[in-house]
């Protein structure tokens, strides 16, 4: 009998506390994924062992922005998710109503305080991940990861030096950085919008500091948020 692979469940829930920042809105998300063990009656167990939490603040501007969603999708993709096509639509599903939540926070907000727009607390965005296995399904892939543990580490492949040096650098349009700013994924120091501030974009179109990506890609010739390829001097992989 084939062995059936996991299954998620998500669901989006939300908590207020005070906020820590006063002078600007401020929105914190958690993923939390679980995993549930399945028996051959249907009835599952949680497996402490496997609990997976990943929280952090996130400015307003970039809640939901592509590179948010690739975060969390590659989270997913990395517990275990393996239909794609799935996951994104789910995931747009969560990340709307999500939206929806913020909204009517920011409404409530709108109704107590006027146009002064106060913002006297954190909107927590939770996404609740069920990952439900059966047993049978675990003990295999328990088995699979412990043999792969034991095997030599991949070796990483640094970009041809010809194409790092060919990246394109880009000034920050105005506003960019305003609410907090947007970070270089690699330092996680802020993008700035300024005269002076000017940043090397990927061909993927993912920013980061130059020093930063250099040094990434003088190691792995991948974009450390979409895994893009660089040509290597072995041809593009």
């Amino acid at each position: 009998m084939a062995i059936r692979e996991p299954r998620f469940l998500v669901s989006v829930d939300y908590s207020l506390s005070p906020i820590k920042a006063p002078y600007f809105s401020q929105i914190e998300f958690l993923l939390r994924i679980r995993t549930f063990l399945e028996d051959d009656n249907g009835r599952y167990r949680e497996d402490f062992r496997q609990r997976d939490v990943q929280e952090f603040s996130v400015p307003e501007i970039v809640f939901g922005s592509n590179r948010h969603r690739n975060n969390v999708a590659q989270r997913l993709l990395e517990a275990g998710w393996l239909n794609q096509l799935s996951l994104e639509r789910i995931l747009g599903h969560a990340f709307s109503d999500a939206n929806s939540i913020i909204e009517k926070e920011k409404e409530k907000k709108k109704k107590k305080y006027g146009n002064n727009m106060i913002f006297d607390d954190v909107v927590k965005i939770i996404f609740q991940v069920k990952k439900i296995v059966r047993q049978e399904y675990y003990a295999e892939s328990e088995a699979t990861a412990m043999e792969l543990s034991m095997r030599e580490e991949p070796r990483l492949v640094p970009a041809a030096k010809e194409s790092i040096q060919a990246l394109k650098k880009v000034k920050l349009a105005e506003g960019y950085g305003d609410n907090g700013g947007i970070e270089c994924m690699i330092c996680m120091e802020k993008l700035v919008q300024s005269e002076r501030e000017v940043v090397t974009s990927m061909p993927c179109s993912h920013l980061f500091h130059g020093e930063c990506i250099e040094r990434w890609l003088s190691t792995s010739h991948l974009c450390p948020l979409c895994r893009f390829p660089m040509p290597t001097d072995a041809g593009t992989l």
